[in-house]
C-alpha cells in the first residue's frame, strides 16, 4: 500500500488531492501537514513512496528543505504542485532533485499524470514547460533573466508577488529584514523593473 505526504497550507487543496489519491489506488496511506516543519518531523519517523509539497506555506524554505531531505533520503520521490510560475520555477526545482513540478491549476487527468510519473520513478513537467524547456536543457546555462536569480532571490520573489511585505517575509524565512531588502533589490535589479507591481506584471507575462 503506497503512503504519501501532502504538505501544503490550505485545507481544500489537502482535501482535493486526498481525494484524487483515493480514486486513483484501492489503498492508499495520506498523511497532511501544513508547512516544512511538519513535513520534516514526519521525514523523521515515516518512510513515504511519494511527498506532494506547494512551493509557498508558512515558515517554510523549501530549498534548503528538499536538500535536507534528500540528504538523509536521497532516493526520495517529490512533486512539486504549486500555483507559482512552472515556466520560472520549474528549472531550478528540478535541478535540485524533484521528480515532478505541475501547476495546481491543470486538470485532474494531468496530476494524476504527474504522480503516476513520479511514482514510476520519472520525471515529469506538464506540456507546456515540456515545449520551451525539454529535460535534456535542465543543466544548460540560464536562458531567460530569472535563471540569474539564486534560490534565495526566487522564494522571496515569489513572496513579493504573492503580496507580502519585506517584514512578513524576514519572519517567514526568519532572517533579517535587511536581508529581505536587499534580495529585493537584487530581484529588480536583475530583472530590470523599478518595483514589486512591475515584478508582478512581468510574471504574469512569463
Amino acid at each position: 500500500m503506497p503512503k504519501m505526504l501532502i504538505a501544503d497550507d490550505h485545507y481544500i487543496v489537502r482535501t482535493g488531492l486526498t481525494f484524487l489519491l483515493k480514486s486513483m489506488f484501492v489503498q492508499v496511506e495520506i498523511d497532511e501537514c501544513r508547512d516544512g516543519h511538519g513535513v520534516w518531523e514526519k521525514i523523521q519517523t515515516d518512510d513515504y513512496d511519494l511527498l506532494i509539497l506547494d512551493i509557498s506555506m508558512p515558515s517554510t524554505d523549501l530549498f534548503t528543505l528538499i536538500r535536507k531531505i534528500l540528504a538523509v533520503r536521497p532516493k526520495q520521490k517529490m512533486l512539486i504542485l504549486t500555483m507559482s510560475s512552472e515556466m520560472i520555477f520549474a528549472k531550478k526545482y528540478l535541478q535540485l532533485g524533484v521528480r515532478g513540478f505541475i501547476n495546481k491549476e491543470a486538470p485532474p487527468a494531468e496530476i494524476t499524470m504527474a504522480i503516476t510519473n513520479v511514482l514510476n520513478n520519472r520525471r515529469y513537467i506538464s506540456s507546456r514547460v515540456r515545449d520551451t524547456l525539454t529535460l535534456e536543457m535542465l543543466d544548460s546555462p540560464a536562458k531567460s533573466l530569472f535563471d540569474t536569480l539564486s534560490e534565495r532571490e526566487l522564494e522571496i520573489m515569489n513572496y513579493l508577488i504573492d503580496g507580502k511585505n519585506v517584514s512578513e517575509i524576514a519572519k517567514m524565512l526568519a532572517i533579517h529584514i535587511s536581508t529581505v531588502s536587499t534580495h529585493k533589490a537584487n530581484i529588480l535589479q536583475k530583472l530590470g523593473v523599478p518595483n514589486v507591481i512591475e515584478l508582478s506584471k512581468m510574471v504574469q507575462m512569463y
